[in-house]
This record gives C-alpha cells, structure tokens and sequence, in this order.
C-alpha cells in the first residue's frame, strides 16, 4: 500500500510517499522530498523492491487514484514488474486506512511536537521515527500486539 503526505518545514511543505507491507505494518519503502511527485512514489517503490525482491507477479499494489499513481510513468513501473495495481475509490479513505493511520501516529505521535524544523532535519526526524520507534517499538493491535519487526520475525520463522 502507499501514499503521501505533507509536513510542514521551514522552507516550506516536505512530501512523504510511503510504501507500507500490509502483512507486517512495514515501511519497506519512503521517499521525501520538496515536491509532491511521481519520482517520489518510484523512488520508494525501488527501495521497497531492493529490500522485498519480491516477485510481482504475486504483489498487489493499492493506492488512491491521485495525479502521482495515476501517471503512466508510475502505471509502467509497475506493470513491467507484472504487479496487479488496485486503486481506491475517488472520494473513498476507507480503501487507504492503513497508510492514513500511519501518517497520522507520524504526526501525532512525532513530528507535531516538534515544530518547524528545516526539510533535512524532518528527514532525518522521519528516518529516525520509522526504524527505531515504528519498527522497534510501537505495538500494533492489528499485529496482536507485536512491533511490525517483531511480527514480521515470527513470519519468518513459522
């Protein structure tokens, strides 16, 4: 699943495009940036896709319908990787729950408290939220209680 969000820096709005594996709460891919764009979205994909090495074939990729999913540069990507491409309804932010709810714990739990900081240090702020405390230690009632790294472990080892 993936989508984007906006956090406000200093210099103005930083993008966040998140690819999130539903089976384990995992941010397996993140791009940031200052524009809201397609190059986001491939560039999380590729990080998504070096970590995963999944085969597409067996992927389902979900997002809204917006202008950064919807563009053929994006639609190619992943159809040359043989990936089903399901889109949420216009209008419909049921069909994007997970990732919305991630954006909201970032912003609730994180980067609100903050303040305006410059675009490199929301990154690094973002980075740090997303390995060591989302992955590490923030339980999941969805996971039965377990941190997405935790769960994905127990994944593996059955």
């Amino acid at each position: 699943m993936s989508d984007i969000t906006q956090i406000r820096c200093e210099e103005g709005w930083l993008y966040l495009a998140v690819i999130i594996d539903l089976a384990t709460r995992q941010v397996v891919g993140k791009a940031q940036g200052p524009v809201n764009s397609a190059e986001l979205v491939i560039k999380a994909l590729k990080q998504a896709w070096k970590k995963q090495k999944p085969d597409g074939r067996e992927l389902m990729f979900h997002s809204d319908q917006g202008s950064q999913y919807h563009c053929m540069v994006t639609m190619a990507w992943l159809n040359k990787r043989k990936v089903t491409i399901s889109m949420s309804r216009r209008g419909n932010c049921w069909d994007n729950a997970c990732s919305e709810s991630f954006f909201a714990l970032l912003k609730k739990e994180w980067t609100r408290r903050l303040g305006l900081l410059t675009r490199k240090e929301m990154t690094e702020e973002i980075h740090f939220y997303i390995t060591q405390y989302y992955h590490k230690v923030r339980q999941h009632t969805a996971l039965g209680g377990l941190t997405p790294n935790a769960y994905a472990q127990q994944l593996n080892a059955a």
